[in-house]
Parts: C-alpha cells; structure tokens; sequence
C-alpha cells in the first residue's frame, strides 16, 4: 500500500501535523509572519499531472500542506493569509475555500441514569440487567431476527470508549489533534452514547442497540470538546470509503456549506456507502411548517439521510430543526445509552435520533447480503417507503422509522449488486438452484464418507 502524506500526517493528527510542521523554512526567512489560514485547495481539472504539482503551488506561496485524501483530488493547507490572493490567481487552483468548524452543541449535557439503579465500573458483572430504550421498542427494533451482523458502521463522532461494557469496537481512527491516530477513545461522551444507540451488545448487561450485531468503528472527527473541522470530518469519510466501511453516521453539524464535502458525500454515495446526518437542534415554531429551515449542514445535502427527533409522545422535539431536506424521524428525547467511564446516561438531540435510523439500515443490509459498500439507494428507499407517519407534517419526511415494516418489506431480502426487476429476481432464482446443487452434492459425500 503507497504511503501517502496523509497517511503520515494523520498518524500524528491532522491539528498536530499543522501544529509540528508550521511555515517553511522559506516562508519564515522571507519575513513572512505565522498568520495562517487553514483551507481547502481544489486544483483545475486536468491542469495538474500529479498531485505533486499542487503541493508545490501550496509550498510557493509559504503554505503547508497538512491533509491528503485517498478518494479526492483536493488538499488541505496551512496558508499565510498574506499568501492567499497569490492560491487563488494560481491558474492551476480552481477554488481556495475555508475550513470551517462543525460539531456537536456546546450545550449538550447527558445526565448519569438511575433507571438501572447504580450502574457503572469496570466490573462488567456488577452491570444492571440489559434493557432495551423507550427508542428500541418504539421503532420495534427489539423483537427482529435481523441484528446488522457483518455490517461495518462507521460513528464518526468524538470516537468511542473501546471498553465500555455494552459495547464492542471493531477498530477506528483519529483524525483529530487530540492524540494519535489510533488513539479513537471517547473523552466526552457524545460519540459512545451515538454507538450505544445503533449497535451496544445484546449481552445482557446495560443497554441494547439497534443494530447489536453490526460491527462499530469509532472514526473520531470530533476534539475531545465536541467540535471539529469540515477536514477532518471529510478525513473520515475519506478512512471509511478506504476501509469499505458501508455506512457512515454523522452526529454533528456546521453552519456554512462546503464544495470539499459535498465532493466528499457524492463521492461516497456514489462508491455505494450511505451517508446519514442529524438534522440539527436549532428548533422549531412547532407548527410542523418546514418554512423556517433551520437545518444544519451536512444534513442539508440530497445524498445525505437527515433525520429529526422526537419525543416519548410522539410529538417533535421542540429543540428539533426542520426544513425541507428532512428525510426520517426518530426517537430522541430522554434516550438511554452508553457514556463514558462504563457508565449510561440519558440524552437528547437529533444527534441521538441519528444513530436509530443508522442502526435500522444497517439490520435492512444485512438482510440484502451486501459484500461492503453496494448500491445504498435500495435501502435509503426501504426505510423510507416503510416509515410510519406519526406527525403528519413536512418536519417528519417519510415518517418514523420503522424497524419492524423495513424488515418485513419484502425488498429487504431482493438484496444484490442488481437491485430490483427481473434480473434480481433471476439472480435470486439461479442462487436457489445453485443452492440446490451444493446441497445435494453434500448430502451425497456424507453418504459415501
């Protein structure tokens, strides 16, 4: 495998790297003061031989380059503001764009449950007796035969507590400064509680998720305060295209769109990975009128799953954001999970509505035998064809997912690379037959063995 400069500068932390390597040489002798810009260089389509090439138009004008990407052509630098009109006139740049911060609200505040008496510790035995969330059974997600085994989900959050007693983490990354690369733990609890939701354990202590049998990735995007860069968020979907990671959960938002990661999003969806976002906790009027838009971005982006919150009584959360690009609705309000330092705590948001939704797509592809990342728009259709209305208004999308109908849908089970209509029935039809044949064929060498 090459070795690329993001894959070393990652392995100190894309914040680290830029931090470490500072100004060239050149540019500091040149009077150039430490004043920089972090940015997103996009090079003209075929102006550039190699990637190489806009490396040296980023060095040419006292910057560094501190981010690559495996699965797209731009970069991201450390530019002297003084350096930034000289990028941009470069005829080989098409766009020099900001990095601009996305995260989790500065506000969000889990409070430790007693629901399960005293729970917490590292002694996993002492654990409360496993019980499913108010969320769990509302979808009808604690009574499928489906569990997501086999099924990568990538949480691209503040990472994930690796041993946290509800929970198995399947590996990850770090693309935050705070740490090393393969230093994904959760020092703040939001990313541990999203996983806990879509796949804790069914091992009979804590909580339970969704998709229980679904193998977590705990891609860490966020600092350990819960926010973040578009970069490095783009640096995890980036690591989960690379690692055929199928679906990517994003519990976060930014205020300001992004040509870097709306290039990021239709690359992944169209590589077959389905994209998933919360909708945001800007609020509503509580009319159901998606008029306001108070989405936050990524969600707003049409490749991208946007999903509201609500409440124990079916009604949306009054914290929810709306606006037309919503596609699904979810439990989210008063929700118990994992949390860090082994403990469970109940949380609200449309971040935690999320990771139900995650958890339900991940039972449908599993159903469909997908082998890594397939065609995502089968199973986009399914949750939402199969939603239930609850609201009855725009701010719900498509309804409230609904584990039960999704898994019942007999589209659930069509599976495969070719999708609907008659050649995926055919194809079903030639694995039966084909499934015959191995059968008989071990039937006979038991006989004669």
């Amino acid at each position: 495998m090459k070795l690329s400069r993001r894959r070393i500068l990652g392995g100190i932390g894309a914040g680290a790297a830029a931090g470490l390597l500072g100004v060239p040489t050149s540019a500091a002798d040149s009077g150039i003061g430490t004043d920089t810009e972090r940015v997103f260089v996009h090079p003209q389509t075929g102006s550039l031989d190699e990637l190489g090439e806009l490396l040296d138009v980023v060095e040419a004008v006292g910057g560094t380059t501190v981010l690559e990407f495996d699965n797209f052509d731009f970069v991201v630098a450390e530019v002297p503001s003084t350096g930034l009109d000289e990028l941009r006139q470069d005829r080989r740049v098409a766009t020099v764009e900001e990095d601009d911060e996305t995260g989790i609200p500065s506000d969000w505040s889990p409070s430790l449950s007693d629901i399960f008496g005293s729970p917490g510790g590292s002694d996993c035995a002492a654990h409360p007796d496993q019980r499913p969330s108010w969320g769990v059974e509302r979808i009808g997600a604690h009574d499928v035969d489906s569990s997501g085994s086999g099924v990568d989900v990538g949480i691209l959050d503040t990472g994930i507590q690796s041993d946290h007693c509800s929970l198995s983490v399947a590996g990850g990354r770090n693309f935050t400064s705070d740490g090393t690369a393969g230093d994904y733990e959760d020092r703040h609890g939001h990313g541990t509680h999203v996983a806990g939701v879509a796949g804790a354990d069914d091992n009979d202590r804590g909580v339970v998720g969704v998709a229980p049998g679904a193998n977590l990735y705990a891609v860490k995007v966020l600092g350990d305060d819960g926010s973040g860069r578009y970069s490095e968020l783009i640096a995890g979907i980036d690591w989960c295209m690379s690692n055929d990671v199928e679906i990517i959960s994003m519990s976060l938002g930014g205020e300001s769109s992004s040509a870097a990661m709306d290039r990021a999003i239709e690359e992944a969806h169209s590589n077959g990975h389905l994209l998933l976002c919360a909708a945001g906790n800007e609020g509503n009027d509580g009319s159901g009128s998606c008029d306001a838009e108070t989405m936050t971005y990524p969600a707003t982006h049409e490749d991208v799953v946007a999903i509201t919150a609500m409440d124990e009584n079916d009604r949306l959360a009054s914290y929810s954001s709306v606006g037309s690009a919503v596609d699904l609705l979810a439990p989210g309000t008063n929700v118990t999970s994992s949390t860090v330092d082994n403990e469970y705590a109940e949380a609200s948001g449309t971040s935690v509505a999320t990771p139900f939704v995650t958890g339900v797509a991940a039972l449908v592809w599993e159903t469909r035998e997908e082998d890594g990342p397939g065609p995502s728009e089968p199973v986009r259709k399914i949750l939402g064809e199969t939603a239930e209305t609850v609201l009855g208004t725009c701010a719900e999308g498509d309804g409230l997912v609904n584990a039960r109908a999704a898994l019942g849908d007999e589209r659930a089970t069509e599976g495969g690379e070719w999708g609907d209509g008659p050649v995926g029935g055919f194809r079903s039809l030639l694995e039966r037959f084909v499934d015959l044949i191995v059968g008989f064929f071990e039937w006979l060498w038991e006989l004669v063995s």
